[in-house]
């Protein structure tokens, strides 16, 4: 999304109120009464001070009740998708589409706490975990004015923003007015995304995209070189050209190819509870995102499977194995909403979906700390024909290592790196 949305409104509430006792209606109706009975005596002073109290004050009414009409905002974001340590720019938009002036009309934004700076004095919104961003100026006739503000991204997360409350009233502010417009707005941060240089990955699938690390099965559409003939080679793979070059029969030698299809399984309550240490948690989601990645970049095949349920959904995350940008895309999204809260056990969930997929199909399972059910787990997906690879992240314990194709040790980003450099499995 390279140009500014805007955000649609989705509701809009309209409050009032006074700025003191004398100016409610009771008070309105004591001073009315006051002023007849100043008239009754001939106190003419009285009479006309009260006069010009409640004329001002009947105006003031007047005006407060029009101050809004035609009065619109805006909050406009450069983009809603963003990667940690990235910015995105906010537009806050007033306008005023009337003849009536407005000498004073303030506007409020609510934007969570963990995308504001950390050397911004704002006050703290009505939610929890919120900062209140505040604008005031004044509208002359069929005027606008606008605020940009920077967003500075630099954590993971899934962030709705508040509602935008426009405040405005008569000239004396005796009687202000609220609008407030209740929007959908989100921001949605990627997890951070190691490199993966190389990464080898055990499949099932012979003939695909991926080059194997076994000379098991070679793919006829990639040819590599050419090499001697032989009585077993077929006369289907001879190098006609190249036997005519070297005077003596040549055959063309086919590079070990395999398809790729990998789910990714992430363990949310293996990881310790929040506050702990969720540096750990954000490496194991990091990890989760990095293998994607590397996968999609290979031109195979990638699910993503986390016990855990979608703030917006409340169901867990299940996305089946697929290629493509699109795909990526899905995957960063439902990590990027990533939660300690959890549907259920992991190995409820594991047993549940796993068998869901098809043969051959490569499971990553991301842990911390081995769940007590892991081992059993990995002697029955062996059982059924399944490659597994373990990676633990900061996690203690290394419960059913023997029964997974690969186990992995990471803990930090150094690791990771370290891992993903090397030819593993």
């Amino acid at each position: 999304m390279n140009q500014a949305q805007k955000i649609p409104q989705v509701e809009k509430i309209v409050s009032s109120g006074s700025a003191g006792v004398l100016l409610t209606k009771v008070g309105l109706l004591v001073l009315l009464a006051v002023l007849l009975l100043a008239a009754w005596n001939g106190q003419i002073v009285i009479v006309i001070l009260l006069g010009l109290a409640l004329s001002a004050a009947g105006l003031a009414k007047l005006w407060s009740r029009f101050s809004l009409t035609g009065v619109s905002a805006q909050r406009l974001l450069s983009e809603n998708r963003a990667f940690p340590g990235e910015s995105l720019e906010m537009k806050l938009k007033l306008s005023n589409r009337k003849l009536l002036p407005l000498p004073w009309i303030q506007i409020d934004s609510e934007i969570p706490s963990q995308l504001v700076p950390e050397n911004a004095s704002l006050p703290p919104g009505d939610r929890p975990g919120t900062k209140l961003l505040s604008h005031i100026t004044s509208l002359l006739w069929y005027t606008s004015v606008s605020w940009r503000q920077r967003l500075h991204c630099q954590r993971r997360g899934y962030y709705r923003l508040g509602p935008v409350t426009v405040t405005s009233g008569d000239i004396f502010g005796w009687y202000p007015r609220s609008t407030t417009w209740h929007t959908s707005d989100e921001i949605i941060v990627y997890p951070k995304i190691f490199p993966i240089a190389q990464l080898a990955i055990p499949s099932l699938y012979p003939m695909g995209e991926t080059v194997a690390e076994r000379r098991i099965f070679e793919d006829p559409t990639r040819t590599i070189g050419v090499r001697d003939y032989t009585p077993h080679d077929g006369l289907r793979h001879i190098h006609w050209k190249a036997s005519a070059r070297h005077q003596n029969l040549q055959v063309k030698v086919f590079e070990p190819t395999t398809t790729l299809k990998v789910a990714v399984f992430l363990a949310v309550d293996s990881f310790p509870s929040y506050g702990v240490s969720s540096d750990d948690f954000e490496l194991g989601i990091s990890t989760a995102a990095s293998i994607a990645n590397y996968i999609v970049q290979q031109r195979s095949q990638v699910g993503l499977f986390v016990n855990s349920p979608l703030p917006d959904s409340e169901q867990p995350i299940k996305i089946l194995p697929g290629g493509g940008l699109p795909q990526l895309l899905h995957i960063l999204e439902a990590l990027a909403k990533v939660t300690y809260v959890t549907s259920s056990s992991f190995a409820d969930f594991f047993q549940e979906e796993w068998s869901r997929l098809p043969w051959g199909t490569t499971l990553i399972l991301i842990i911390a700390n081995p769940p007590e059910a892991l081992p059993g787990l990995l002697i029955r997906l062996k059982e059924a024909g399944y490659k597994s690879v373990v990676i633990q992240v900061a996690g203690k314990g290394e419960a059913g290592a023997e029964h997974a194709d690969s186990w992995y040790q990471i803990r930090s980003a150094g690791e990771f790196l370290e891992f993903a450099t090397r030819r593993s499995g």
